[in-house]
């Protein structure tokens, strides 16, 4: 055989090796085979995993629900304007097309009249509502959880100060100390997702005066969980337009699975937009992989969108010995989308990986919702030891103690991976 013959048959030998290398084929994309990805780097997901996100959306129905008890006296005021009166006429007149009627709840906390909304506006107005009656918080509930059926896509919103003070009932003590088991008891059997909404109004006295500007009162929201956010974004944004907004708090959730995305990579390439997986990563040229993660908040509570308490939530390691950095942070919010209330919250996380220990490396990284995070209610909600405190809401530490305990917590989120390969 020639020199010539020689050297083709050797060319023709290694060609298929050549062209694999110009074309980017070296190896398996999951090097380490870690148990969350396929060889060729596709994120596995379960039946459970593959659940549709979840979106607000609108009910078919809403019901109001105002409680006119004598604590609520201040709000209510003859021919006298205040914060609660503009802010709840807002809210009704913005969610007027969704609603027949305003239930009253009578002095035992059962519902009494329902009003269309002209007539109740006209007798919120003039004082109508001032009463001597107390509040019966349990009973109230229970009234108004079986007034709604959310499988026909109705949604209902109390509107009251909360403060649970059973005068005249025999063990007032004993009931107290009970209380937050109650509504324990009531939220689990109900199956509903709960959210409260903390607002401030001026609180007038009988002549007029203005005696506190920033009364506690609440929106407590309930139904199917995907309604109970529309509603609880849409509220939040009006009361928070109106400068008396102040936190939500909420159980019965389950927000399935994390929505995110990711933005444009550094020193390695996004595989597929289906799976997180980034391939191509060259330690040589530069040491460090940034990949960018957004992450949508709109699902949760607003506090979420809050820099130092998302960062708190945030968290994110390397299972296989690489080096990780988290980067920024930034959110950005946006309450309403051609002047309709539609909020977009989304934060924005660098992941820097640098001394690859292997071929591959496996970032895990998720949120723990701060559930339980009261920072914005203790001032109004803690170490109240009178119910005719104005500036204060009796009895409501025990109310949100009750909303989680037992099967009312919310479900916590899932870990999610992404990989990131030298091979591609």
């Amino acid at each position: 055989m020639t020199k010539t013959n020689l050297k083709t048959v050797c060319y023709l030998l290694t060609f298929p090796f050549m062209l694999a290398s110009i074309i980017g084929c070296s190896g398996p994309i999951n090097t380490n085979y870690d148990q969350h990805f396929t060889e060729e780097g596709y994120l596995i997901t379960d039946v459970e995993d593959s659940i549709v996100f979840f979106v607000p959306e609108s009910p078919n129905a809403i019901k109001f629900y105002v409680e006119v008890s004598g604590s609520m006296n201040g709000f209510f005021r003859a021919n006298k304007s205040t914060d609660f009166k503009s802010d709840l006429w807002q809210v009704m007149s913005y969610f007027s097309g969704l609603m027949s009627n305003v239930s009253v709840l009578t002095n035992n906390g059962e519902i009494g009249n329902r009003l269309i909304l002209s007539d109740f506006r006209q007798k919120m107005n003039t004082g109508a509502f001032v009463s001597t009656a107390s509040t019966k918080v349990p009973v109230m509930l229970e009234a108004i959880f079986s007034d709604i059926n959310p499988n026909a896509g109705e949604v209902g919103v109390l509107v009251s100060d909360m403060k649970y003070s059973p005068v005249g009932l025999a063990a007032q003590e004993v009931l107290l100390s009970q209380y937050s088991t109650d509504i324990a008891r009531i939220l689990a059997k109900s199956g509903y997702a709960t959210s409260l909404l903390l607002a401030t109004s001026s609180y007038l006295d009988k002549h007029g005066n203005n005696q506190c500007p920033t009364s506690p009162y609440y929106y407590l929201i309930f139904g199917d969980p995907r309604q109970v956010a529309y509603m609880r974004n849409g509220i939040s944004t009006l009361l928070d337009d109106a400068g008396h907004f102040v936190d939500n708090i909420e159980s019965g959730f389950d927000y399935g699975a994390m929505n995110y995305s990711f933005g444009i990579p550094k020193n390695c390439f996004h595989m597929d937009d289906e799976t997180p997986t980034f391939c191509g990563y060259d330690a040589l040229s530069d040491d460090t992989c940034t990949i960018e993660v957004k992450v949508r908040l709109e699902n949760y509570r607003w506090r979420m969108a809050d820099e130092a308490i998302f960062s708190e939530a945030f968290s994110a390691k390397c299972l296989y010995g690489s080096d990780l950095v988290i980067g920024p942070i930034t959110i950005s919010v946006e309450n309403k989308t051609n002047k309709e209330l539609n909020r977009v919250a989304e934060a924005t996380v660098e992941l820097k990986v640098c001394n690859m220990a292997t071929d591959s490396e496996v970032i895990e990284w998720g949120l723990e919702l701060p559930d339980t995070e009261r920072t914005m209610f203790a001032p109004y909600i803690e170490n109240v030891d009178d119910e005719n405190d104005i500036n204060k809401s009796y009895s409501v530490d025990s109310f949100i103690q009750g909303m989680f305990y037992g099967s009312n917590l919310n479900k916590p989120l899932k870990q999610q991976y992404i990989l990131i390969s030298q091979n591609s």
